[in-house]
């Protein structure tokens, strides 16, 4: 039973499930609603295995029978929910019980955050990142460090989470953006307490800058939270160029381009500067590549990784990425893949087209 207006990225969402025992009808003859057992459910996205997954034992809603779970996606797309009766340690006599676990599966449509009809203030979100700095007026060119925190937003004291699953090698990945989109960084933040992490870092320019962090809390899946920094100091004429990268990009995009709010399959060939193909591409936070995406105005971010389906990624530079961008318009990108032991950041653009 599924919310009428349907399932939406980026808020709670609550999905309600009916169980009945066909073989025990009630006095009627029809199916008795099950009235016993512990349901666990399960969310995952069947393209992207490696992607943490949601998992929830399922309450009771008051009605014989209804459970229900309170998933939150992280993008739009499509997914699996598996619903599995375990048997109960502890059973009143003569009460239907299964031998072993049965596991129930039905496919989810998740749609994108932008399209969801619930008003912005009035969306559940269960956690939000905290960003704090030191010094609290960070300068550009100067060392500082960040503060990151991430919050249960259901709490009432606003807690931290203290435990986190595995996201790719790490707890928490760190994307810092500046406005113009003319910065990018990926950092992994050390944690030092509970629910806490710090990075040290030096802002190249003054700006204001996006920080997304891509983390885990337990069992509540995936998640790309948000904060900002605002970077004061004077722009330097003369800074030191960047370093150039060893390998070059080309995109093979689905014939049509790329339909926003739809998850398509954009092929990245990774070559050298001459154009022979990267023959040495390694698995780095595993994967063979990482693709991240933001529109022109800042206001979509995506973080792409390979078709994890497909056989010999990688081999001969030739990456399938699953993308869905959640709006239409030009997104800036930075493709990431380590060759010999070293980390290649190419930047590349993107447009997504209106699907109507």
């Amino acid at each position: 039973m599924l919310p009428a207006a349907g399932l939406y990225a980026g808020e709670e969402m609550e999905i309600e499930f009916r169980v009945v025992d066909v073989e025990h009808p009630d006095g009627s003859g029809a199916p008795a609603p099950l009235p016993w057992g512990e349901l666990l459910g399960e969310v995952s996205m069947p393209s992207m295995p490696s992607m943490p997954g949601f998992s929830e034992i399922a309450h009771r809603e008051g009605v014989p029978g209804v459970f229900g779970v309170h998933p939150t996606f992280p993008h739009g797309g499509d997914y699996r929910l598996c619903l599995t009766l375990l048997p109960p340690a502890v059973q009143l006599r003569d009460a239907p019980r299964p031998a072993k676990p049965l596991t129930f599966e039905f496919p989810l449509t998740v749609w994108d955050e932008t399209s969801s009809p619930t008003p912005v203030p009035a969306r559940i979100r269960p956690f939000s990142l905290e960003v704090a700095t030191e010094p609290r007026m960070v300068l550009s060119g100067k060392d500082a460090e960040l503060e990151l925190v991430v919050r249960m937003n259901g709490s009432r004291e606003l807690r931290e989470v203290t435990d986190f699953d595995v996201v790719h090698e790490r707890l928490m990945h760190v994307f810092i953006v500046r406005d113009d989109l003319e910065f990018f960084a990926h950092e992994h933040p050390e944690r030092v307490g509970p629910g806490t992490f710090r990075l040290p870092f030096r802002f190249p320019t003054p700006g204001r800058y996006r920080v997304f962090a891509d983390v885990a809390p337990k069992d509540a899946g995936a998640q790309i939270l948000s904060g900002e920094v605002l970077v004061s100091g004077v722009v330097v004429r003369d800074a030191p160029p960047a370093p150039a990268s060893r390998s070059a990009v080309a995109l093979s995009l689905p014939d049509g381009g790329v339909p926003a709010g739809r998850t398509v399959t954009v092929t990245a060939a990774v070559t050298d500067p001459g154009g022979a193909p990267a023959r040495d591409i390694e698995p780095w936070l595993g994967a063979m590549g990482h693709l991240l995406l933001v529109s022109r105005d800042g206001s979509s971010f995506a973080h792409a990784h390979p078709d994890d389906r497909v056989r010999g990624v990688g081999e001969n530079g030739v990456i399938p990425f699953l993308v869905r961008l959640p709006t239409p318009g030009a997104y800036k990108g930075w493709l990431q893949v380590q060759r010999s032991g070293r980390v290649d950041t190419v930047e590349v653009e993107v447009e997504a087209k209106s699907p109507y």
